[in-house]
């Protein structure tokens, strides 16, 4: 039986779970792992790049060609660290679901997370992470929220990053986000069937964190 401990935190885009999660991981001293940002990266890295092109054929064969990491929370690329401000950029934004999409690319950050998870506790926070990355997690939660309330939170993290963006465009990408995310075709954005599902509307981070420290002692007794 597995000795280690996987936790997997599920969402829409918006939702808390980079937030949440890492509070979590905190309380339980586990490692958080963002998901997010080796997708970011990977944006990152294409619109640099290939210049905004396309042809995902490219998109795959440059991020082939390029080592990432991802150590406490930060991203390297070639072994340098990227600011993460540059990784919340709209541009990065825009792009973040269109590389998903890619099933060669989905692919290379399967096999990422799941060498990290390799023999460690770990809170990981994704949109597929309890449905395909860590189908055996201990754990698994799904954190969701009407669109506007989690436009309204990620327009404020922006603000305070001084990104120059309007709510309107945060919250016309993040219905676009969840339209590209639950439709396509590789690794869709889904609740699992064994998923603790937590409405984020009127509750703080901590309240949370607390939800869930409800139900990890409660599959603690259980096993």
């Amino acid at each position: 039986m597995r000795k280690n401990k996987w936790i997997a935190i599920d969402g829409d885009a918006g939702s808390g779970k980079s937030t949440v999660g890492r509070l979590f991981a905190d309380r339980i001293q586990f490692e958080f792992i963002d998901s997010g940002l080796l997708y970011r990266a990977f944006a990152y890295t294409v619109l640099k790049e290939c210049a905004g092109k396309s042809d995902k054929e490219e998109w795959v064969d440059v991020i082939q060609n390029i080592e990432f990491d991802l150590k406490g929370g930060i991203i390297c690329i070639d072994g340098k660290d990227v600011n993460k401000t540059e990784l919340r950029k709209k541009e990065v934004d825009d792009l973040v679901s269109p590389v998903s999409t890619v099933k060669e690319i989905r692919e290379i950050v399967t096999e990422k997370l799941r060498k990290i998870a390799d023999s460690k506790n770990v809170v990981m926070a994704g949109r597929d992470i309890g449905s395909v990355v860590l189908k055996n997690a201990f754990l698994k939660i799904y954190l969701t929220g009407p669109v506007e309330v989690r436009a309204k939170r990620r327009y404020k993290e922006l603000l305070e990053r001084t990104v120059n963006i309007t709510f309107e465009e945060v919250l016309d990408g993040l219905k676009n986000r969840d339209v590209i995310d639950s439709n396509r075709d590789i690794s869709p954005l889904t609740i699992p069937h064994d998923a603790y599902v937590i409405d984020t509307n009127y509750l703080s981070p901590g309240q949370v964190v607390d939800k869930i420290i409800q139900f990890f002692k409660g599959r603690e007794y259980v096993l």
